[in-house]
């Protein structure tokens, strides 16, 4: 430490959007501002911290410290985006282990592979929400994140600026049961903008057909039509299948993001 550190309960969050639901520690040293830090009723901490600092990591610690004395919140867990040097050293430091990683792949669109020979209909709002609540769930039946999904929660992302049911992929097997889907996400605040594979499932009925392929190829398709030169997606690092179907398509990890809980 290269001088005299400081931490206490801010006046004031950060910045806009940083919210003000629990309150926020800051750090200084020598009267500079080092890093905030809050943690949610939930246990998750969010740091927002100078990577220009090599102090960083016992900055950090103080500001964990800080709230765990002055208001009480224990942090239980800790999700690092773009995982680097600095983000494994606050780890170490915060005494935290990493429990999940999650990759950012990305490939440039259109892809070599060619679009595909599925047939598929975007979905239709105010129609499809309880064939894909049905499909998701079981789908997705042993995951934190995507299981679970309502018609609250479903009908709130609807509500995004960023929803377009043009890119939202169905597929129906020759009964006309929804058996996959593919729902993507564009970024235009991204430069260049980015072509997301936001959801993708398949039906536990479907598998072992190559219908998670053709859901891809569909809409990696689709993102390119829509004038996008790249595609991503976010994939469990541990899910050999599905990065290995990834890698097989061009896709290759730009970033990590890790989540951290208490060792």
């Amino acid at each position: 430490m290269s001088g005299a550190l400081s931490v206490r309960t801010a006046d004031q969050p950060p910045g806009p959007g940083a919210g003000e639901a629990t309150p926020w520690a800051v750090a200084t040293v020598d009267g500079t501002v080092a890093g905030h830090a809050r943690c949610g009723p939930d246990g998750a901490l969010t740091l927002l911290l100078d990577s220009g600092r090599p102090d960083a990591p016992e900055v950090a610690w103080a500001l964990v410290a800080h709230l765990e004395a002055h208001e009480g919140t224990t942090a239980r867990q800790w999700f690092a985006r773009d995982l680097g040097p600095l983000e494994e050293a606050v780890a170490a430091r915060l005494g935290l282990v990493a429990v999940r990683e999650l990759w950012q792949m990305q490939v440039p669109l259109p892809l070599g592979a060619g679009p595909g020979d599925l047939t598929w209909r975007p979905f239709v709002p105010g129609e499809d929400e309880q064939a894909w609540l049905a499909v998701n769930n079981r789908a997705f039946a042993e995951h934190r994140d995507q299981g679970g999904q309502t018609l609250e929660h479903l009908l709130a992302l609807e509500a995004e600026p960023w929803f377009d049911p043009a890119g939202f992929v169905l597929h129906h097997d020759d009964g006309g049961r929804l058996d996959g889907f593919c729902w993507t996400k564009v970024h235009h605040d991204a430069d260049p903008p980015l072509g997301e594979i936001y959801v993708i499932g398949v039906d536990p009925s479907a598998h072992g057909q190559g219908l998670g392929r053709a859901l891809v190829l569909a809409g990696l398709g689709w993102l390119h039509r829509a004038g996008l030169t790249r595609g991503m997606l976010y994939v469990d690092a541990d899910n050999a299948p599905a990065v290995a179907l990834y890698r097989s398509l061009g896709f290759v990890p730009v970033a990590r993001d890790v989540e951290f809980q208490p060792g």
